[in-house]
This record gives C-alpha cells, structure tokens and sequence, in this order.
C-alpha cells in the first residue's frame, strides 16, 4: 500500500537535498538515496511496501529536480535553447535514476526499521 504522506515528504527531500548536495561530488545521487532510506523506515511495512515507496518518492522527487537542475545550472543552460523536450528528457532520466536509487533506498529503510 502506498503511502502518501510519506511519499510526499520523501519527494520534498529529494528536491532539496539533490540541490544541496550537489555542491558535493556524487552529492545529487547522495541526495536522491537517503530519502529513500527514510521512507522505507517510516513505512514500516515490509521492504516490498518499502520498495514500492521508494520508487513513487523517486520519480516524483526526480523529475521535479531534473526540471531545477537544468534550469538552475550554468552549465546546462545552452540546452535551454533546445526547448522543452530537452527539459522533459532531462526530467525523465533523473526521474528513472532517482526511482532506482530511492527504491534500493527504501529497501535498506525497511530491514533497518525490520533488526530495530
């Protein structure tokens, strides 16, 4: 079952941990793995609830970031000319790889809440 509160808290921290930690190398993966982590020790309902958790946190925190990333980077900006599919496919991978590292997140949240 989903959880929404959680997965909505989860997603926020996505956003503003990947900006934060993006000053650090690795910081935006770093940033995308420990919300995970912790809604999959809020869920507390097993690492499949857990996982499940993760991955709905992970695409709605990664998309929002991709979109402030590519927006917010210097460096990226030429891109911008480009237009929105640009923007969109960007979203999209931070999205997919968010998703992933949230949901392998979630996974380590629940057996932690499970030997706590």
């Amino acid at each position: 079952m989903i959880n929404w509160k959680y997965c909505i808290i989860g997603a926020a921290l996505v956003v503003v941990l990947g900006i934060v930690f993006k000053m650090v190398e690795y910081g935006s993966f770093i940033g995308m793995f420990i919300p995970g982590v912790i809604v999959g020790y809020l869920v507390n309902n097993g690492y499949k609830n857990g996982a499940k958790n993760g991955i709905i946190t992970g695409i709605i925190g990664g998309f929002i970031l991709g979109i402030l990333q590519i927006t917010l980077d210097n460096t990226l900006s030429p891109l911008l000319n480009h237009g929105l599919p640009i923007i969109f496919a960007f979203a999209l991978t931070a999205a997919f790889v968010s998703a992933i590292l949230d949901a392998v997140g979630g996974i380590i949240g629940s057996r932690i809440r499970d030997r706590i």
